[in-house]
């Protein structure tokens, strides 16, 4: 209690004379009332101290924040140091003995060039498409970093990004493309210890060489050479700039996919050109308005077997790694027009052979209602095209209709059903319906000569003996007398053009002549054969193998029948067997066997056997000559238990027939397996009279770095008596001359070969040679089906050999065969083997030396036929 208020009211005081009269009081301003806060200063004062607290502390979270994620994600980085000696994967080079590229293998086709080999325009112009201030920044353009994130925020902007080169170059090489915080956080770490640890050229150049420009091309080397067909180095600067900017977008801005967008990346590119001062004014306007001009595609490699052979050859020897992404540059054998010979002749005797097969029919049939209103949406396809590629007339392939089945029903729904709707995509859209997903299915084709596709047919003129097959943009008119061929199985050959084909029918055409519209394009009926076959060509000279053919379609079937298919040689392994009864000494050309029906029991397997001749004769005594002419498998029987199947296998290895043949008497009528290679070779060496040299596909190949690794040439060695070779060589003469191959004449020029045809003319083979060329042709059907009696080796595999013979040849001299020493050429009597007399004109025959006939024929009509030895070879 405060005592002040508790004491009572004082007494009054009277007033004294000397006070002063009371004064009424004077009214004091009262006080202000006291503040209620702070001032506005104050206010903002406070405000600021707790911004900056805040400020503060934001400051050190995230300094926290960003050393631990510095940590965190520096965790298990890729070195930078790595990119000092990084080599980008790069494309195995394989060059022709033309000099040009015929193949290529690769992961990622890419050819590195050197930055310092590029002119300082095609440098620019990435620079100017990309990150202008390369050669300024350390890596990281945190103004353009501020300014995309902006830009990034803004509803219904364009996203962009903000990454230099260096960025890119450590995303596409030292992290993922993947498209998250995290790997941008390690891009950002990353960049500029690859700044402190490569030159900015070094960084550029890995840039440039790593980075993918469309079309499966990395690297500006092989883009310059895809797109404007010349080396990096040589680049225009309109070209450069089209180049370098088309990595923005590989897919969609590249000048062959879509050439009105890069047309305007270009000029993008141009324009930062000239703006950053990369280039005068000058020297960039002329290009702006210039149009891009692209290089002519180059025509379709040929050797797609050959080249396959070669790529599991490299991955055999070095590995798949080094093969495909190793960069090697690889010099083959293969001759490019040889080889586009071989395949052309190799396919035209497969479609002979498959033509007297038979017809096997239609693809398929289709309605005529629903093909028209499929024809609708297709020929909508082909007038698209045909803006695009206005010095092109388009037809369609309409072989995916074949295989589209009935058309997909279509339920009227019942009265009260729930209406099917269906379902949208993403964007809102109904997904394709079947039908317009087949439409989009048919491939579209530019018409030309010789062009292979499928039609439809909607109309078949008996009288006129026409049909008329539908392409969609054009039609085509197949006239009867091109389908006499076209007999189906158990129907006799064709009378009409209603035998082969019915409307609604889809059928393979070949495209004959291609007249303007509106005439009708002149076709014929195609079909592709089941019979497959093989040829290789192979140089004396050198071994080098010049052409490989191992089937009819390399994208249909690339097994390699010429490598990897071994097939019984039927008759034309005679030619070794005939080498070693000659190299034994026993026999000469005009020893005289008989043809004659045997039973024997084969001593090797303990099976009675009776060998028969082709054409089912026997013709009784007759030379070796006159026996292998006429291909008598009798007199080859008689040879083989004459000098054992041993002493003929060993001929046959010493020649080159490396694969196992069976020990036995069945050897003499080829039963043996062997790959064409081999007997291409084998026969090389009787050619050269008995100088074996292993066949030469790769003749060098080098690193990237152009280290040599392998380097060959041919080895020959003497493995067969030259004069053995070359008597085999004459009997072989024989064969083309007066024998089973006698077409072989047309070649107008020295030339010795064998056919050869098994049982059930499961296999056919010609191999043969000239002094220029040996070659070895086979026919037959995969899975060993008989070809049929009508089918040989003169007839299916003959017109291989000798059409591709006969375009080898053009413009060679003619050569006649080497005579070796230890041949003696003396005048015989034909009908005695024995000298001819002066009375009788005879004819040159060669022997080994010791090995002539002595005694001279008798006049004639005084010759004892009894007197011939008939069966064990001895001369007389």
């Amino acid at each position: 209690m405060n005592p002040a208020r508790a004491m009572p009211n004082p007494p009054e005081v009277p007033s004294t004379p000397e006070q002063p009269p009371e004064q009424p009081p004077v009214e004091q301003p009262s006080a202000p009332p006291p503040p209620a806060g702070p001032g506005l200063g104050a206010r903002i004062w406070k405000w600021m101290k707790r911004l900056l607290i805040v400020g503060a502390v934001g400051v050190a979270l995230a300094v926290v924040v960003g050393v631990v994620a510095y940590f965190y994600f520096s965790r298990d980085l890729p070195s930078v140091e790595a990119l000092r000696t990084y080599q980008p994967p790069q494309v195995t080079k394989v060059t022709c003995g033309d000099g040009t590229v015929c193949a290529e293998f690769y992961l990622e086709r890419r050819t590195l060039v050197r930055i310092e080999e590029l002119p300082q325009h095609v440098r620019d112009s990435f620079l100017a498409a990309e990150d202008a201030d390369f050669y300024k920044h350390e890596g990281l353009d945190f103004f353009g970093i501020t300014r995309a994130a902006i830009k990034n925020l803004i509803p219904g902007s364009r996203k962009s990004g903000a990454s230099t080169i260096t960025q890119q170059v450590v995303k596409n090489i030292l992290l993922t493309p993947e498209r998250s915080l995290g790997r941008k956080i390690r891009e950002w770490i990353l960049t500029p210890r690859v700044e402190e640890a490569l030159t900015k050229d070094q960084i550029l150049n890995l840039y440039i060489n790593q980075i993918y420009y469309g079309h499966r091309r990395y690297g500006l080397e092989e883009a310059a050479l895809y797109y404007f067909g010349k080396h990096a180095k040589d680049l225009s600067i309109g070209e450069a700039s089209v180049l370098a900017g088309t990595p923005q977008s590989p897919h969609r801005i590249n000048p062959e996919t879509n050439i009105v967008r890069a047309k305007s990346r270009q000029k993008y590119v141009l324009g930062q050109l000239m703006q950053h001062g990369f280039l005068p004014k000058e020297a960039v306007e002329p290009e702006l308005d210039k149009p891009i001009v692209l290089a002519p595609r180059p025509p379709p490699q040929v050797g797609a077997y050959y080249a396959e052979e070669i790529r599991r050859t490299l991955i055999e020897r070095y590995g798949e790694k080094a093969a495909l992404e190793g960069g090697l540059r690889v010099e083959i054998a293969m001759m490019p027009k040889l080889q586009a010979v071989a395949e052309d002749v190799v396919r035209n005797g497969l479609e002979a052979v498959d033509r007297r097969q038979g017809y096997r029919g239609p693809l398929g049939t289709m309605e005529a209602e629903r093909f028209e209103r499929l024809k609708e949406a297709i020929a909508r396809r082909i007038e698209e095209a045909g803006r695009r590629q206005k010095d092109a007339e388009y037809v369609a392939d309409l072989a995916p209709l074949a295989k589209a089945g009935p058309e997909p029903e279509t339920t009227a729904g019942d009265e009260g059903a729930e209406e099917q709707r269906p379902e949208l995509t993403p964007e809102g859209e109904a997904p394709p319906s079947a039908e317009e997903l087949l439409v989009r299915s048919v491939p579209l084709r530019p018409l030309k000569e010789g062009l292979r596709l499928t039609g439809f047919v909607t109309a078949v003129d008996e009288k006129k003996g026409i049909a008329k097959v539908e392409l969609v943009g054009r039609t085509a008119e197949i006239a009867f007398p091109t389908v006499k061929w076209a007999r189906q199985k158990g129907k006799g050959s064709p009378s009409s053009i209603t035998d082969v084909f019915e409307v609604g029918q889809l059928v393979r055409v070949r495209v004959l002549k291609a007249p303007p519209a509106p005439a009708a394009v002149e076709a014929t009926l195609d079909q592709i054969p089941l019979v497959q076959g093989g040829l290789v060509v192979i140089n004396p000279a050198d071994r080098n193998v010049v052409a490989m053919v191992g089937g009819y379609d390399f994208e249909r079937s690339p097994f390699n029948r010429a490598t990897q298919a071994r097939r019984q040689p039927g008759s034309s392994f005679k030619p070794f067997l005939y080498a070693a009864a000659l190299g034994s000494g026993r026999f000469t050309p005009l020893s005289t066997v008989n043809d004659a029906p045997e039973a024997i029991r084969d001593p090797y397997t303990g099976k009675q056997w009776k060998p028969k001749n082709y054409d089912g004769r026997f013709d009784g005594p007759m030379t070796l000559r006159q026996a292998l002419t006429k291909s008598k498998n009798t007199v080859s029987v008689r040879l083989i238990e004459a000098i054992t199947p041993a002493t003929a296998i060993d001929y046959a290895r010493r020649a080159g027939i490396h694969s196992a043949m069976p020990e036995n008497l069945t050897l003499a009528l080829g039963t043996g397996e062997v790959t064409i290679l081999e007997a291409v070779n084998a026969y090389a060496t009787l050619q050269a009279n008995g100088k074996y040299a292993e066949p030469l596909l790769v003749l060098r190949v080098r690193d990237a770095k152009g280290t040599v690794l392998e380097e060959h040439a041919p080895a020959f060695e003497e493995t067969l008596p030259p004069a053995v070779a070359y008597l085999t060589t004459t009997l072989m003469r024989s064969v083309v001359e007066e024998g089973t191959a006698t077409a072989v004449r047309e070649l107008n020029r020295p030339a010795a070969g064998k056919t050869g045809t098994t049982n059930e003319s499961k296999d056919t083979w010609f191999s043969g040679y000239t002094m220029e060329w040996i070659a070895s042709a086979w026919v037959g059907f995969d899975d060993n089906t008989p070809l049929g009696s009508t089918e040989t080796g003169g007839r299916a595999a003959l017109p291989i050999w000798l059409d591709f013979m006969r375009a080898a040849h053009q413009g060679l001299p003619v050569r006649d065969f080497e005579v070796p020493p230890g041949i003696v050429q003396v005048r015989i009597d034909p009908a005695t083997g024995l000298l001819a007399g002066n009375s009788m004109p005879g004819r040159l025959e060669p022997f080994l030396e010791g090995t002539a006939p002595t005694a001279e024929a008798p006049p004639v009509g005084q010759v004892d036929t009894s007197t011939f030895f008939l069966e064990d070879g001895k001369r007389r």
